[in-house]
C-alpha cells in the first residue's frame, strides 16, 4: 500500500506545523533532536520528547505538531492500516507462525529469495 514518508526539521521553537495527511492514514512520528506536542482534537496535546515515539490513528486530515525547542527533528512516516494478523520471529514479518517457520526453512536450505 501506498506510504507518506516525512523528514521535518523546525527551525523555530514554539512554532506550529500543520502537514496534509491521509484521512485514512495510521502516523507514527519519531522524534529524532528536540520534543514536540502532538497536537489533536480541541488542542489537547500529547508530549513526545527526544528519541521517542508518538502513535496515531485515522483521525482527520491534517497532523498538527509544535516544536519545543529550536532545530526539533522529526521523522514522520504513515500508511493505510494492513487490518490483518502480524507474527514476527527475528528479521521475518509474516501473518502467521506457520509462514514464519516456512520462512526460516526457506532460509536454512538456500531458498530465500527464489
Amino acid at each position: 500500500s501506498p506510504v507518506e514518508l516525512w523528514d521535518v526539521t523546525i527551525k523555530k521553537g514554539q512554532a506550529i506545523v500543520d502537514l496534509p495527511f491521509p484521512e485514512k492514514y495510521n502516523c507514527i512520528v519519531f522524534v529524532r533532536r528536540g520534543k514536540i506536542d502532538v497536537v489533536g482534537e480541541n488542542n489537547a496535546k500529547k508530549h513526545v520528547g527526544p528519541q521517542a515515539v508518538a502513535l496515531t490513528e485515522k483521525n482527520g486530515d491534517v497532523l498538527r505538531i509544535q516544536a519545543g525547542e529550536p532545530n526539533t527533528s522529526v521523522l514522520i512516516m504513515g500508511g493505510l492500516p494492513l487490518d490483518e494478523p502480524i507474527a514476527a520471529r527475528g528479521p521475518f514479518v509474516m501473518n502467521t507462525s506457520d509462514e514464519i517457520m516456512q520462512a526460516n526453512r526457506d532460509y536454512q536450505s538456500g531458498k530465500f529469495g527464489t
